[in-house]
């Protein structure tokens, strides 16, 4: 389907709304969804409909003409549908597929709705696809669905970016915290939390890491996510010489990151937001699969370690028998960081 002869044959511009309401590492694998349609319908007008706990990564995109931010609540969702009608959009682009989201287009009445033909909620879209056969990256399920929008499918890379004031912030803080300006290659940002438990990396490890580290001269900036406090605290009080980072916002996080030599997390958000801004990043897997989440290694300064387990992938958010992130060693760890961040190229 050609949606500028879709937008023509109505007399109206071409507005393309994209949508996935959650989670941060999501959102940000959809980015290379948004960048093919621009490049593919250079002058569309295009919005992204996210909840507003995750909207502000997609702030300075510039291929997105605006951000919708949908709260929780139903005053939220119907204040939602009404802001959505009066847009006028050609086509939504559903990359999230549920009920509640199949059911909110369907009310917003945009004439042409895409999404997944997951049971019943296929009925509320007037065109459906089913997920690629041969399963492939995250990035490459959310980019599945471009052929039917006569969008070239190709295997991009995601993004998030920063203004020049936030970059300027992130350097201004990283400063003040390390005690560092023009050095940033020496400082490493850890984040040793995860919204599931079984996907952290023993604390213990962070904490040898964190070590020989700062042992090897570098500056050690622990990045804390919301109710991570006590995790984070475990590891500084091991380690006198890492400085705490409190939990902040999303654009408050990523200008502080940006502004470091390379990061270490588990599987999460914070890890596919360090990849989104070009840093150096390690990525550490267990239960989930990294050829899914973590498509990234060969096309820049990232690599993974783990998730080679027999008991992988399992998808468990708590496991008595962690063995999978037990098997993921420090030295391991340090070998890959030290290639990421160029430091065994000296």
């Amino acid at each position: 389907m050609d949606l500028e002869k879709v937008a023509a044959s109505k007399n109206g511009a071409l507005r393309i709304l994209v949508t996935r309401l959650r989670f941060l590492g999501d959102i940000v694998m959809t980015t290379p969804v948004v960048e093919a349609l621009k490049e593919r319908y250079p002058g569309a007008h295009i919005y992204y409909l996210a909840g507003s706990a995750y909207a502000d990564v997609l702030e300075e995109n510039p291929f997105l003409e605006g951000i919708i931010r949908m709260g929780d609540g139903a005053a939220s969702y119907a204040g939602t549908i009404r802001s959505l009608r009066s847009m006028n959009f050609t086509a939504a682009l559903d990359l999230y597929y549920t009920p509640a989201t199949a059911n909110l287009l369907f009310l917003s009445g945009i004439p042409v709705r895409i999404g997944g033909g997951r049971r019943y909620r296929g009925l509320f879209y007037t065109m459906t696809w089913k997920p690629r056969v041969d399963g492939g990256s995250a990035v490459r399920q959310h980019m599945h669905p471009l052929g039917m929008l006569d969008v070239p499918r190709v295997d991009g890379m995601p993004r998030v970016y920063l203004s020049v004031r936030e970059t300027e912030w992130g350097r201004s803080r990283l400063a003040a915290a390390c005690g560092v300006e023009s050095t940033v290659r020496a400082v490493v940002a850890i984040h040793p939390g995860g919204s599931w438990p079984s996907k952290r990396w023993p604390p213990s490890r962070f904490v040898e890491l964190a070590k020989r580290l700062i042992f090897s001269g570098r500056k050690v900036i622990l990045l804390t996510g919301p109710g991570e406090e006590s995790i984070v605290n475990e590891v500084r009080s091991a380690v006198p010489g890492a400085v705490v980072a409190p939990a902040m916002g999303i654009r408050e996080t990523a200008s502080l990151i940006k502004s470091c030599g390379a990061l270490v997390a588990n599987d999460g958000g914070i890890l596919h937001l360090s990849v989104a801004l070009g840093l150096p990043t390690v990525g550490i897997f267990g239960p989930t699969e990294p050829e899914v989440w973590f498509p990234y290694e060969g096309k820049g300064p990232f690599e993974v370690a783990g998730g080679g387990e027999e008991c992988a992938p399992c998808h468990l958010h708590r496991c008595g028998d962690p063995r999978c992130m037990e098997a993921v060693k420090v030295d391991e760890i340090e070998e890959r960081l030290s290639r990421v961040a160029g430091w065994d190229a000296k």
